[in-house]
C-alpha cells in the first residue's frame, strides 16, 4: 500500500500532505489514526518542533515497516535543525527524497507555503525511487535542553472563562496529555492544536518576551529539496 502520512497541528503540513496525496493519487492518513505500520510507499510530512523530530513521529518511525520513505520537514521559517538527517541515521529506512519546507510559524501571523512548484522534482522521484544521503545541516547544540520548558517560558495559553463550556476538546486533541479543560501542565510543548481546535476560541496564546526577541531575529523561506 502507498500512502501519504502526516502530523500537524495547526494544518500546516497538513496542507502539505494534501498537495502530495492530490498528486501521487496516494491516501492521506493521520499519524495519530494508523491501525497498520507496514507500507510498500510512505510520504511522511511533519513539523519541525525546536529543531527536533516530534515525539508521535519518532514513534511511528520506531514502529513503520517500508520499502521506500519520502520525508518532508516543514519549519516555520526559522532553523529547521537537523532532524532529515538524524532520521535517516537513526531508523535506517530507504529513503528516496526529502524536503524542508518554509511554512507558517505557529507563533506568528504570516502567510503560509505556496511555493509548489518547488516539490515538483519530489513527485518525479517517487514515482522512479533511488536512495538518497541527506547532508547535516545546522543544530543549535541548546536544542535538545528543556525543549517544553523553553516553550511554556515563551508561550502563555490563556482560558477565557466567560467562553469555556467544559466541552473537553482541548483534551481529547492533545497527543500529550497536557491541558484539562483548558488548563495545561508541565507536558505542553506549546503546539497550540488546543488552539487550533477550541470550538468556542475560548484558548488564546502569548508571546512573551524571549519568544518575540526570538522571532524577531531575521527569516528563511528557504525550500531545501534531496532527490
Amino acid at each position: 500500500m502507498n500512502c501519504v502520512i502526516y502530523y500537524s497541528n495547526t494544518e500546516q503540513s497538513k496542507t502539505i500532505a494534501e498537495y502530495f496525496s492530490q498528486k501521487t493519487s496516494f491516501p492521506l492518513f493521520d499519524i495519530n489514526n494508523l491501525s497498520s505500520y507496514d507500507f510498500d510507499t510512505v510520504i511522511l510530512v511533519f513539523p519541525v518542533h525546536c529543531q527536533n523530530i516530534p515525539k508521535p513521529v519518532k514513534c511511528f518511525l520506531a514502529k513503520l515497516q517500508v520499502k521506500t520513505l519520502t520525508v518532508i520537514a516543514t519549519y516555520g521559517k526559522m532553523c529547521y535543525g537537523n532532524v532529515l538527517y538524524e532520521i535517516q541515521k537513526h531508523y535506517k529506512h530507504n529513503i528516496v527524497a526529502a524536503a524542508y519546507v518554509p511554512t507558517k510559524h505557529t507563533y506568528l501571523t504570516e502567510s503560509g507555503f505556496n511555493d509548489f512548484n518547488a516539490l515538483c522534482p519530489i513527485i518525479s522521484k517517487i514515482s522512479d525511487p533511488t536512495p538518497i544521503t541527506i547532508p547535516k545541516s545546522y543544530k543549535n547544540p541548546l536544542s535538545n535542553i528543556c525543549m517544553g520548558l523553553r516553550s511554556r517560558i515563551g508561550v502563555k495559553i490563556r482560558k477565557d472563562y466567560n467562553n469555556c463550556n467544559n466541552c473537553g476538546k482541548c483534551n481529547a486533541v492533545c497527543n500529550n496529555n497536557a491541558i484539562t479543560y483548558g488548563k495545561t501542565n508541565r507536558k505542553c510543548i506549546r503546539c497550540l492544536k488546543c488552539v487550533e481546535n477550541c470550538p468556542t476560541h475560548a484558548l488564546h496564546f502569548i508571546n512573551r518576551l524571549p519568544m518575540r526577541i526570538y522571532l524577531s531575529k531575521n527569516k528563511t523561506d528557504k525550500t531545501v529539496v534531496y532527490i
